[in-house]
C-alpha cells in the first residue's frame, strides 16, 4: 500500500528503492550473527560491507544514467539503453557516441589552442582617417659633413698640446668623433688624446659638440603651413647615431634642447597640421656648407632626412631619405594609425603580445615604444661591455659618459645598433628562430607609421634669389592626401565568440547545448534529492 502512495518515476526505480529497504535488514541480520560468532567484525565481514555499500552506489549509479540515456537530447545516448534493439546494436551505438564525444573534445581543443596562438588580430577599420587625427611626425635633419672644417681649424689653433704630442695627433683625434667602425686605436695613442683633452679641460662630448656644424648654419630658412617661421624655435640639437642632427617634432626625450628665451614657445604636444599639399607642411632650405667639409662617410654632399614618430628615437629604424645640393625635394607622407580596443589593455602581456606607451618606463624617453625599447636594449648591451654610455645615447644621467679611454670599445659598441637583436656572435639561423626578443621588449599595441615617396628636381635659383648660397637645397615634408588608413588591433576571440565557437562545435557533433548541460547536473544532484524528499513522505 505504501508504494500506491508514491510518486513513481518508473519501474526500475521503483524495483531498485524495494531492493534498498531490504539491504539494512540484511545488513543488520549479518551483522549480528558475526559479532554472536566472532565477538568483532572479521575482514571478512568488513569486506562484505563494502561490497554491498559499492553495489549500492553502482545499482544507484546505473539508474540514474540509464535514465538520463532515455531522455537527454544529446544525439545517440537513447539507443544505448533501449531495450526493444539487440545487444551488439546497443554496443554499436555506444561506440558512435563515444567516438563523437571524442571528436568534439578533440575540436574544442584545436579551436581553443588555435585562439591562444593568435590572440590578436589587426583590421583595416577605415581607409579614409582624417589626417588630422594624426601627429605630424619629426623630421630630424643629419649633414654628410660631421666635422666642421672651420671649427677643427679653429680648435686645431687655439688648443694647448703636451709634449710629444703634435698637430697631427690633433687632426686624428679630430677624425676619431667620427668613430668609424672597424677602426682600432693603440693604447699609446689614446693616452695622448687624453692628455690632450685634460690639459685643455675638455671632454670627448664637449669636444664633438664644438666640432659639429650648428644648426641654424645649415638651415637658413624655415616655412611651417605656408608662413615663414624662425628655425631655432622649430628645430633643436639631438644626439643620434648620425652624430649630432637638428631635428624638429622632437618629443622623444624627456628635455629639449632649444635655447631658454624661446623655450617657453615650445608646443608640449607634437604638432599637426588640418591640410595636405607642401604649402601646409614643412619647407626648409638648406645649406650643405661645401667648403666646410672635414670629415664624412658619403662621397657626396647633402643631409639625410629621418622621418619618424614624434616620440621615437631617431636611428636606423626610421625612414629615411637622402637630399643632395642644388636640388628641390618633395617628401610625400602617407601617414597609417593603429589603435587598440578597450579588450586588448585588458589582457595578460603573455597573450596580447603588445604594449602601451604608458605601461613601461624608459631612462631619458618619454614613452615606450618598441623602437624606444630596443634602442635602450642596446644601450644597456653596450653599459654591460664598456662600463659606461657614449654622448650620442640618451639616458637619464645616473650613467658614466664615455671618455676618449673607451673609444674603442664604443666604435666596437656601435656594431650592437645595426643588429636585429644587438648579438654579434650569432648566426642567422639563430636570429630568424628567435621567438622573443631581447629586454623583453613588445611591439606597439598603438602606434602611427609614416611611409613616405620623394621627388627630387633641379633647384631654380629664381626660388631662391635672395640668397647667395651656391649648393642651396630645397625641401619639402608634407602629408600627401587628407585621409590616410586606420587599423583597429582587437581580440581574435571574446567570450561570446568563444562561446558560439564551441557550443557550435559540440552542438553539430553531440546536438549539445545549455539545457543538456543543465540535464546532467538535475540527474547527479537535483535528482537523488527529489527521489530521498519524495520516499520519505511516502
Amino acid at each position: 500500500m505504501a508504494f500506491k502512495k508514491r510518486r513513481i518515476f518508473d519501474l526500475r526505480l521503483v524495483q531498485t528503492e524495494q531492493n534498498l529497504a531490504k539491504i539494512p535488514a540484511n545488513r543488520s541480520r549479518i551483522s549480528s550473527t558475526f559479532h554472536s560468532q566472532a565477538g568483532a567484525p572479521t575482514n571478512r565481514s568488513r569486506r562484505r560491507l563494502k561490497l554491498c555499500q559499492l553495489r549500492e552506489v553502482r545499482s544507484w549509479f546505473m539508474d540514474n544514467l540509464r535514465n538520463y540515456c532515455q531522455t537527454t537530447s544529446l544525439h545517440g545516448f537513447s539507443y544505448i539503453t533501449r531495450q526493444d534493439i539487440s545487444r551488439n546494436e546497443r554496443l554499436f551505438w555506444l561506440g558512435v557516441v563515444i567516438a563523437a564525444i571524442i571528436a568534439a573534445i578533440t575540436l574544442v581543443l584545436v579551436s581553443w589552442y588555435s585562439n591562444r596562438e593568435t590572440p590578436t588580430v589587426t583590421v583595416i577599420e577605415s581607409s579614409h582617417f582624417p589626417t588630422w587625427n594624426i601627429p605630424f611626425p619629426a623630421v630630424t635633419i643629419c649633414n654628410f659633413n660631421r666635422v666642421s672644417k672651420t671649427k677643427a681649424t679653429d680648435l686645431l689653433q687655439k688648443l694647448q698640446l703636451p709634449p710629444s704630442a703634435t698637430k697631427e695627433h690633433l687632426r686624428e683625434l679630430f677624425n676619431l668623433t667620427l668613430m668609424s667602425v672597424g677602426t682600432t686605436i693603440s693604447n699609446s695613442s689614446l693616452a695622448i688624446y687624453d692628455r690632450i683633452l685634460s690639459l685643455n679641460n675638455m671632454t670627448l662630448t664637449e669636444l664633438m659638440n664644438r666640432l659639429s656644424p650648428d644648426c641654424l648654419d645649415m638651415i637658413s630658412r624655415c616655412v611651417w603651413k605656408g608662413i615663414k617661421t624662425r628655425c631655432e624655435s622649430l628645430f633643436q640639437r639631438v644626439f643620434t647615431l648620425q652624430g649630432i642632427c637638428c631635428s624638429f617634432n622632437y618629443f622623444g626625450a624627456t628635455s629639449n634642447n632649444f635655447p631658454i628665451k624661446i623655450a617657453y614657445q615650445v608646443p608640449k604636444r607634437p604638432y599637426r597640421v588640418t591640410g595636405c599639399g607642401y604649402p601646409t607642411g614643412l619647407s626648409v632650405l638648406l645649406d650643405p656648407m661645401v667648403a666646410d667639409y672635414y670629415g664624412t662617410f658619403f662621397s657626396g654632399f647633402g643631409f639625410r632626412l629621418l622621418i619618424h614618430d614624434a616620440y621615437n628615437y631617431p636611428d636606423e629604424n626610421a625612414e629615411t631619405k637622402m637630399v643632395t645640393s642644388t636640388r628641390e625635394s618633395f617628401v610625400r607622407i602617407n601617414p597609417e594609425s593603429t589603435y587598440a580596443t578597450r579588450d586588448i589593455r585588458q589582457m595578460d602581456f603573455r597573450w596580447r603580445n603588445c604594449m602601451f606607451g604608458a605601461e613601461r618606463t624608459l631612462d631619458g624617453l618619454r614613452r615606450y615604444s618598441f623602437i624606444n625599447c630596443m634602442f635602450m636594449c642596446r644601450m644597456q648591451m653596450t653599459l654591460r661591455r664598456c662600463g659606461c654610455l657614449p654622448a650620442y645615447l640618451a639616458h637619464n644621467g645616473t650613467a658614466k659618459i664615455c671618455g676618449i679611454l673607451d673609444l674603442n670599445c664604443m666604435i666596437e659598441s656601435k656594431r650592437f645598433f645595426s643588429r636585429a637583436l644587438g648579438n654579434l656572435d650569432s648566426p642567422i639561423s639563430i636570429v630568424r628562430h628567435t621567438i622573443s626578443f631581447p629586454c623583453d621588449c613588445l611591439p606597439d599595441c598603438q602606434s602611427n607609421l609614416y611611409a613616405s615617396e620623394s621627388t627630387i628636381g633641379r633647384l631654380d635659383k629664381k626660388v631662391i634669389s635672395n640668397s647667395n648660397q651656391t649648393d642651396s637645397i630645397l625641401v619639402h615634408v608634407f602629408y600627401s592626401d587628407l585621409m590616410s588608413t586606420r587599423y583597429r588591433m582587437e581580440i581574435f576571440q571574446n567570450w561570446l565568440s568563444a562561446l558560439a565557437s564551441f557550443g557550435g562545435l559540440l552542438g553539430l557533433i553531440l546536438g549539445f547545448s545549455i539545457v543538456t548541460a543543465f540535464e546532467f547536473v538535475y540527474f547527479l544532484t537535483f535528482r537523488p534529492m527529489f527521489n530521498y524528499i519524495n520516499r520519505d513522505r511516502d
